[in-house]
């Protein structure tokens, strides 16, 4: 597909609704089953210890096979790769919904987890590939990110809803089902075919093999042993799982300098190293900022909810309608901010957007418990949506970084990066604010462990936290993202020409032929922003 080809206004709509929405189902889930979890645990008899594993085995699968599927979906094509995963969840959704016991609904739900890992990467390839630089593509990317907050909010909503109704929970994958088959469909008809003769947008030195085992085994162990965790009696003293992450660790050292020696001899690799150094991408800037941004983010929606059922003691419905502000908040801020993207600087916008969840988590540390809603929960819930803006921002800003040949790969690394936030930033503030219940709990042994005052003393603790972690993001963004400009903009002045697999070569002057060169060259900018 050629980003160059006049496109009509509703055929952009239809591209931005199948892209998003597939990747809003897929949020979807992870909300529904946090809602939805009790009422599924005693339908199928699950144990008690078992009872998260169709949430953390979602996580797992989704976000080991992100980098994997990112490198095929450039290999085979983005809408391949896409309309792949879009069928391959809708069937396991299918599946997941006539689930008879424990056992078959984890396995189905991991399953959902790799599809969603196929499509969503994908997804920002379409998006790279379909609209030219510029304001299109921002307004696409905005609307792109308001779906991932939107989607699990919606699941945490409808979710409370369906399960409470008499179709069960099972009506929560009936729904998913029809919705992702029928923008399957849509994407046939709409998304434009891969071209299997462009050498710009195919990635032709096949798949890293070495490179996709490493990365898979260790983003996959991090992700289980940091959810297991939270979970876990010992916490992050749990002899097993101190063991795992030093091995998960250890695999992705490895991962990262077998990439560059593979690298350097221009074979294929899943993730080039040269990237984090590429004059004027601001890599490792764009994925602290993201890493704590989402800690902070999708943190606080997981401690919000434990607030609503455990502290203030509402049913899985009342818990949900809570949540609306959020959605609400994030579709303008997304929208707002897909706009503003094409005249203000990225990085007042990022700024902003990072304050609302220093004020978020901190409104929620210091809330009264006997307050309304809307005196202060209102506010948590409403400024908690100003991070969701970082989301197209970031999505741009590390595209810009990779090749022609790589934009699936790209989504795949801004994801993973979010997913690790997340899972890092849920086990060590549960761990914190376990640890701190525990120590309040034993200086009050009248008190029962499980009580709502114990139970806040903990939240309370989290909330310090979460915006400990959103302070770090603000100071990494202040000094690391400095001069990037305006996202998305064509640049005016050019140091250095991207090569496949983030190789760089300087030149020193822009050419007569660069001159010519249509308003959506890729090129990264050594001293103007990308």
């Amino acid at each position: 597909m050629s980003p160059t080809t006049p496109s009509s206004t509703f055929k952009d709509v239809l591209v931005v609704g199948t892209v998003s929405c597939i990747t809003m189902l897929n949020m979807f889930l992870s909300g529904a089953l946090t809602v939805a979890i009790p009422t599924i645990g005693q339908d199928l008899h699950f144990k008690e210890g078992d009872l998260q594993w169709p949430v953390t085995v979602f996580s797992l699968a989704y976000g080991c096979a992100l980098l994997f599927f990112g490198r095929i979906g450039d290999i085979v094509g983005g809408r391949t790769m896409f309309l792949v995963g879009s069928v391959w969840f809708a069937a396991w959704s299918l599946g997941a919904a006539f689930a008879p016991n424990p056992t078959a609904l984890i396995v189905f739900v991991a399953m959902l987890g790799l599809g969603a890992a196929a499509n969503t990467p994908a997804g920002i390839g379409i998006f790279v590939g379909y609209f030219p630089q510029g304001p299109r593509r921002n307004n696409a990317f905005g609307v792109l990110g308001a779906g991932q907050p939107v989607g699990y909010i919606l699941g945490l909503v409808l979710g409370g809803v369906i399960a409470q109704s008499p179709i069960t929970w099972r009506g929560i994958f009936y729904v998913q089902t029809a919705f992702a088959a029928f923008f399957v469909i849509l994407g046939l008809l709409v998304l434009d075919k891969d071209d299997s003769t462009s050498d710009e947008r195919r990635y032709k030195k096949g798949l890293d093999w070495g490179g996709a085992i490493m990365s898979i085994a260790g983003i996959g162990l991090l992700t289980y042993s940091l959810a297991a965790t939270a979970e876990a009696p010992k916490g992050w003293a749990t002899p097993y799982l101190i063991v795992l992450i030093c091995i998960s660790v250890v695999i992705l050292v490895i991962f990262w300098f077998y990439e560059q020696w593979r690298e350097r001899r221009a074979m294929a690799v899943l993730m080039p190293p040269s990237i984090w150094s590429q004059p004027g991408a601001k890599m490792p800037a764009v994925i602290g900022m993201i890493f704590f941004a989402w800690w902070s983010f999708n943190t606080m929606l997981y401690i919000s909810t434990l607030y609503y059922q455990q502290v203030k003691l509402l049913p899985p419905l009342q818990t949900s309608i809570r949540f609306l502000p959020t959605i609400i908040c994030a579709i303008g801020t997304n929208l707002a901010g897909g706009w503003l993207m094409n005249f203000v600087l990225g990085l007042p916008l990022i700024l902003m957007a990072v304050t609302a969840n220093i004020l978020a988590a901190l409104l929620f540390a210091l809330i009264d418990v006997q307050a309304s809603y809307w005196r202060m929960s209102f506010w948590v819930m409403s400024l908690l949506a100003g991070a969701d803006l970082v989301y197209p921002i970031g999505t741009l800003q590390v595209s810009a970084a990779f090749s022609e040949d790589s934009k699936s790969l790209a989504g795949g690394v801004f994801i993973v990066a979010t997913r690790l936030g997340t899972s890092i930033g849920v086990a060590v503030t549960s761990s914190i604010a376990t640890a701190v219940s525990k120590k309040y709990n034993e200086s009050h042994p009248g008190i029962p462990h499980e009580s709502p005052e114990v139970v806040m003393v903990g939240l309370r603790a989290a909330g310090w936290t979460l915006c400990g972690a959103a302070v770090i993001s603000f100071i990494i963004a202040l000094i690391g993202l400095r001069g990037i400009g305006i996202v998305g903009q064509k640049p005016q002045v050019f140091g250095s020409q991207r090569l496949s697999d983030g190789d760089t070569e300087q030149i020193g002057s822009q050419s007569e032929e660069e001159s010519r060169a249509p308003e959506d060259a890729t090129v990264t900018a050594a001293v103007a922003p990308i």
